[in-house]
């Protein structure tokens, strides 16, 4: 389980730097990096392209936990529209559409699941580098493989729900 943990940390540091080296190349503002929390991205690190209003981003999830690994990664597309900003060219309001994968595994189970991610959101730029971004939506369930390593020996709730409500907040940075 340790592995995965740092497999995760080591992805997630590798692509944050591969970004920085590519805002030399690419020019100012164009790629944001971002941090917070959410349904299904979990605690998260991502980072953002930047091509006019529109973004590419990928992220990494996970949340602390004694006897359980949980790991979520996405992929996501953001299309900003209506309004201005002072502070950004980039419109306040988004639209953002994704894929997310999430794993989870304890003693007794290994969960896979993928879901489309649907939301709209906001922007809410503090200055030209720092914003706040929240964002609400819904996900849907598209593909769910569960695989058991031992009969679990408490409660057993399975309870399939193929489209649950998605939500998260975070803080992001213009390079």
């Amino acid at each position: 389980m340790k592995n995965k943990s740092n497999l995760l940390y080591n992805l997630m540091l590798l692509s944050i730097f591969s970004f920085f080296y590519g805002n030399q190349v690419c020019g100012q503002e164009k790629v944001n990096i971002s941090v917070g929390i959410g349904l299904p991205e979990l605690l998260n690190v991502g980072v953002r392209y930047q091509l006019e209003q529109a973004q590419i981003g990928i992220g990494f999830g996970s949340i602390p936990l004694k006897d359980e690994s949980l790991i979520s990664v996405s992929g996501d597309v953001y299309y900003h529209f209506g309004g201005l900003s002072e502070l950004s060219n980039r419109r306040p309001w988004y639209g953002r559409i994704g894929l997310n994968y999430l794993r989870e595994e304890t003693e007794t189970y290994i969960d896979k699941i993928l879901y489309l991610n649907l939301r709209i959101g906001r922007d809410f730029n503090i200055s030209k580098k720092i914003g706040i971004e929240i964002d609400a939506g819904a996900i849907f369930q598209l593909f769910n493989d569960e695989t058991r390593k031992k009969p679990s020996s408490g409660w057993n709730f399975d309870f399939e729900f193929p489209v649950l409500p998605s939500f998260g907040i975070g803080l992001f940075y213009r390079l």
